[in-house]
């Protein structure tokens, strides 16, 4: 697989400010997303993560899942996100669909996620086993937040 997502090429035609990619790395993948602010940036890295393993439908949810961070460093938060994402789709056997996430004044980070069984996804790969933080970058860029995460397959 090259790169990927539906948000990227319309940011790279100039317009969108906020979307995701994935890079091939060896046995692992690279995730980056970019966002006017550091939660849509997260938000994008999530849905990043998801396009890994799933194709979701696009259709109503009816589930909604608390998701979010407690304050920390911007690298501790994105790996607590992607980590509860892949908790879930494992041990809930649920698929995260859409990510709605709002900074708080104290840095943390409140939301939830909509997700659908995994019987109404089309599995396109193996689900991420972990988050490294071996080359781990996320900080504010261009205006706007920018990060790049490398995602064991």
């Amino acid at each position: 697989m090259g790169t990927s997502n539906r948000a990227e090429k319309a940011a790279s035609a100039g317009a969108a400010r906020s979307g995701h990619r994935q890079l091939p790395h060896t046995a692992d993948r690279v995730l980056e997303a970019w966002g006017p602010d550091r939660a849509t940036c997260l938000s994008e890295a999530l849905l990043a993560l998801v396009e890994i393993f799933a194709e979701v439908p696009d259709q109503a949810t009816a589930d909604v899942l608390a998701l979010g961070a407690p304050a920390g460093g911007a690298q501790d938060v994105l790996v607590s996100l992607l980590e509860e994402v892949i908790y879930v789709v494992d041990a809930l056997g649920v698929v995260p669909v859409r990510f709605h996430l709002a900074e708080a004044e104290d840095g943390s980070l409140a939301g939830d996620m909509e997700v659908v069984p995994t019987s109404d996804v089309e599995l396109v790969g193996p689900v991420p086993k972990g988050v490294s933080y071996h080359a781990l970058e996320i900080a504010p860029s261009d205006g706007g937040w920018r990060c790049r995460v490398l995602v064991d397959v």
